[in-house]
């Protein structure tokens, strides 16, 4: 394997074409480097060969300013993990909320889609789940962490749903449950073969379907006896 190129200092470091003090990034700034480095060097010699070395070297710091973000490079795809979560979902800014449900959900769904795609997201969860038989917090954060944070978001939005009379439901963590794994594939086929990940277009037309079909079932129906 050939040695990864460095990227321009970024960090405590002057830009030879530029005069004076060195450019310092925020802490966020600094976070977004490290995570765009570990994508780049994981799209060119895959999550083995980005160690904290070859990550710190791209993004244009020393390996200690690296552990002085992240302590442990478990720790950094972790925060990486959340970070992806946190793109996934997001609950709707109030100028949104008065849209019909199913735009609503649609925007939920859709919000920050990945350009990246998600390969390394889907490799570092194979990497933990290798660990979770010897530590299982790492299991158990990721459900509470990831797993039940997009649950939340998406339940509250269909109790707006029922109080408004839009849809009716008599458990909406169970809906809500039950429309997340509608929207989202199975993920053990993409985690035992890379090739089957869907394409962004198969995502975006399965998320399309997997609203119509759910509204279908819990529209209030007036007028036919139903609530």
């Amino acid at each position: 394997m050939g040695s990864i190129p460095a990227k321009r200092p970024q960090t405590g470091q002057c830009d030879p074409g530029r005069r004076g003090r060195p450019v310092t990034l925020s802490p966020e700034e600094r976070r977004e480097a490290i995570f765009a480095a570990l994508e780049e060097v994981h799209a060119e010699v895959g999550l083995d060969g980005a160690t904290m070395q070859v990550i710190a070297r791209r993004a244009g710091m020393s390996k200690r300013t690296l552990y002085d973000v992240f302590p442990s490079r478990i720790t950094l795809l972790r925060a990486y993990m959340d970070r992806v979560a946190e793109q996934f979902i997001q609950p709707l800014p109030v100028s949104e909320t008065d849209l019909p449900i199913a735009e609503r959900l649609s925007r939920i769904l859709t919000r920050n889609a990945r350009h990246q795609g998600y390969g390394l997201p889907l490799e570092i969860l194979r990497t933990f789940m290798a660990q979770v038989p010897a530590c299982p917090e790492i299991g158990r954060d990721l459900v509470d962490r990831l797993m039940q944070r997009d649950l939340r978001i998406l339940t509250q939005e269909l109790q707006r749903g029922v109080a408004r009379e839009e849809i009716h439901l008599d458990d909406t963590g169970q809906a809500a449950a039950l429309l997340l794994d509608m929207v989202r594939p199975w993920p053990i086929e993409s985690l035992l073969d890379p090739a089957r990940l869907a394409s962004p277009e198969a995502f975006a037309a399965r998320r399309c379907l997997a609203i119509e079909v759910f509204l279908a079932g819990v529209a209030v129906r007036r007028g036919d006896g139903a609530p």
